[in-house]
């Protein structure tokens, strides 16, 4: 018996070591792809490529791309691999630039694997690729206009208040603060009213439901995370063992949300100025009515489309309502804290943004108008961006900095330690500041 056991163990460890011995070979036949393309690339490490540190939860990701970057200094351009499959680094400011304007036709596929029947949230513009994208790309393009931002910017100004408002008693006493989550919860307060068309007052509820939805989008779960680990070395074993990256139940509960709003808009002929509304244009007509002037629609409206193939499907809306979520709920809010971290370790610019917010806000009687945005250069210099995310930010740091001051403390983070844990670039114990009132 004792024979046949050590025998069977014995085939059992041959076994192994060839399944390990192939598997290894196939990862350095799959690393000779740049070699073979003539491009300078960093070289990888079994089996995780160049993202070993991110996969055993050392470093974040933002922390190793800074290192690749690195790593490629005095080159335009280099290859990367995440296990098998092939990225490319552009570090050429012209090349980024050709790649997003001039050639972004032949680069707008991602690399995501998604399954739009098994998840369908994933069918979003950040995921689809080839025709589908582009379909999707030029019916949502328009919602992005300034006049649409410019449509939606009261949301953002009743939202920035509430922000200003609810740190006043925290700054009379000159409080430590951890600021990312109070921004957090304006970032969601603006992504719900404009994506989702629901007022879940995160800044005065912190537990909030639509909140507490939010928070387990970036969860990680078992299977989400094996989701992800194989679709980057091999998708197809993904579809076998029908992984999903996304929790069902929270995908269900922002699916459902979504379809309850549009019925309820549709039923009782409820209209905003919000980018669920865009949305449904799309869902009915397959395009959006174009940016008006003097309350009249331009000349140039697009024409009302009717067919399948044009429209929206609810699905496809869900799906872009719930990107819209994750593009600017925590980037923006990420962005504002690590702004605001900034600003306390140098109060003198920080002095310099307060002063060209007290000058410009004058002009417009006090107020914070889409035009004085526009006219704050300097703010524009400590932070810019694209559209919308870029709007939410800037609003969210007007309405702080205009009536407080930041400074350091002793549980401030310094120097900076980032979660390797979180998908989103975040600090280690959150970030804490202390607030108080700003003197005039």
């Amino acid at each position: 018996m004792a024979i046949i056991f050590e025998s069977l163990l014995l085939d059992v460890g041959v076994l192994a070591v060839c399944i390990l011995t192939a598997v290894y070979f196939y990862f350095k036949r799959s690393w000779t792809y740049w070699k073979k393309q003539d491009v300078p690339y960093v070289e990888p490490t079994f089996p995780f490529g160049n993202f070993r540190d991110v996969m055993l939860l050392r470093k974040s990701l933002g922390e190793v791309y800074k290192n690749l970057y690195d790593q490629l200094d005095g080159k335009k351009y280099g290859g990367t691999y995440m296990f098998t499959k092939a990225g490319f680094l552009f570090r050429d400011p012209d090349i980024i630039k050709n790649v997003l304007v001039k050639d972004f036709s032949n680069f707008h596929d991602r690399g995501f694997y998604m399954n739009e029947v098994r998840e369908p949230l994933s069918a979003h513009l950040f995921f689809l690729y080839g025709s589908k994208w582009r379909n999707l790309r030029v019916k949502l393009t328009p919602t992005f206009t300034s006049g649409k931002m410019k449509m939606m910017f009261q949301t953002l100004i009743e939202c920035g208040q509430e922000l200003g408002e609810c740190l006043m008693e925290t700054a009379n006493n000159e409080k430590v603060i951890e600021i990312k989550d109070v921004v957090a919860r304006f970032s969601t307060d603006v992504i719900s009213s404009c994506a989702f068309g629901i007022q879940c007052n995160c800044l005065k509820n912190p537990d909030a439901e639509f909140r507490q939805w939010g928070r387990k989008i970036f969860r990680r779960s078992i299977q989400g995370a094996l989701a992800v680990l194989l679709s980057l070395i091999n998708p197809t074993l993904v579809e076998t063992f029908k992984l999903k990256r996304l929790d069902t139940e929270v995908a269900n509960y922002f699916r459902n949300m979504v379809e309850d709003t549009v019925n309820y808009r549709e039923k009782n002929n409820v209209k905003r100025n919000d980018f669920m509304q865009l949305l449904i244009q799309l869902k009915n007509k397959g395009s959006v009515d174009a940016d008006s002037k003097n309350g009249h629609q331009n000349e140039h409206t697009v024409t009302e489309e009717k067919s399948d193939h044009n429209a929206l499907s609810m699905d496809s809306l869900a799906a872009q309502s719930f990107v819209f979520f994750l593009a600017g709920f925590e980037t923006s809010s990420t962005t504002m804290t690590f702004c605001l971290y900034e600003l306390s370790i140098h109060p003198n610019i920080q002095d310099g943004v307060g002063q060209e917010i007290d000058e410009i806000m004058k002009k417009y009687d006090g107020e914070i108008t889409y035009e004085a945005v526009q006219e704050m250069e300097y703010l524009d210099k400590v932070v810019s961006g694209m559209r919308f995310g870029l709007m939410q930010t800037k609003v969210g740091l007007i309405s702080l900095l205009s009536r407080y001051q930041f400074s350091v403390s002793k549980a401030t983070p310094m120097p900076l330690v980032m979660e390797p844990k979180s998908i989103i670039l975040s600090p280690v114990g959150g970030m804490h500041l202390q607030i108080k009132k700003r003197v005039k």
